[in-house]
């Protein structure tokens, strides 16, 4: 149960695009070294550089092969200095590079809270989303970011929105098992049984990854342990396919059905089986 394609899918994208050294060709000599400069400056925190280079001319509106401005590197870096200088020097806050991603995307990647709160502040909007359809508030679940996470949803991030791969906050949430960022998540009044990608519910990516925690917490919040994904797959027999010993013991704890079949004629036991899972298969056949 791969977690995050589209994250890191973005990742090695902006590993591919980092060099900051082409800038607009139209640009005079002297004007594009200036500009250069600004970029690094800003990517390394140096405020005074920043400062002096706005003075001699160069642009905030400038930006590097990837499309990242002064501001965008500032983000990056989490150099909430710089940001406050490029900002009033009239920085656009929500100027994205090529991928759609905006500063405060890319604070919220990074997981910088003071950073983020300021542009927050300057007018960011914490819904916008990348190329790959994450936002804020997904970039800051996946990280494990839980005061980035607090301060997104007080500033309106929401919740329900639906990346490329079929994921919303509650599922990265979820999956990563941080019960801090579950409860935030939670406390939204979530749909806890929405169905994801190839019908998938929070419950069941929780029970992949084996999060006693989260599963527990799920269950709380209403969700249905009988539900099954597309291919009849319910939580119990993920979690008994991957070998989540305590995860299948809440499960049974709390009513899971391991007399039920899949879509393949197959229980919770022959999943465990088929992997070798023997203290799995202990358990089932004690319930």
């Amino acid at each position: 149960m791969p977690l995050c394609p589209a994250i890191l899918t973005r990742g090695l994208l902006l590993l591919m695009f980092a060099c900051n050294s082409c800038l607009a060709a139209d640009q005079p000599p002297d004007s594009r070294q200036t500009n250069l400069r600004l970029l690094e400056a800003a990517a390394s925190g140096d405020e005074s550089a920043v400062e002096r280079l706005l003075q001699e001319g160069a642009s905030v509106k400038t930006r590097n092969r990837s499309g990242a401005t002064p501001l965008f590197q500032a983000a990056r870096g989490g150099h909430t200095a710089v940001i406050r200088t490029l900002l009033t020097a009239g920085a656009d806050v929500e100027q994205a590079n090529l991928e759609q991603a905006t500063p405060l995307l890319e604070a919220a990647h990074n997981g910088h809270l003071d950073t983020a709160r300021l542009l927050i502040a300057s007018g960011a909007d914490v819904n916008r989303v990348d190329m790959q359809l994450l936002s804020p508030l997904m970039h800051a679940v996946f990280g494990g970011y839980a005061q980035l996470v607090g301060l997104l949803l007080e500033s309106g991030a929401k919740a329900e929105l639906i990346d490329r791969t079929g994921k919303s906050a509650l599922v990265y949430a979820a999956a990563g098992g941080d019960k801090e960022i579950l409860a935030l998540i939670l406390d939204r009044k979530v749909n806890v049984n929405e169905r994801f990608g190839n019908d998938l519910t929070a419950l069941m990516w929780a029970a992949g990854y084996g999060h006693v925690d989260a599963i527990t917490m799920l269950l709380a919040a209403g969700a249905r342990i009988d539900l099954a994904d597309k291919r009849g797959m319910t939580a119990l027999m993920i979690a008994s396919a991957e070998g989540h010993t305590a995860a299948v013991e809440k499960l049974l704890e709390t009513g899971a059905d391991a007399s039920r079949h899949d879509h393949a004629g197959k229980t919770a036991r022959d999943h465990a089986s088929a992997a070798g899972h023997t203290a799995i298969i202990d358990l089932l056949d004690a319930h």
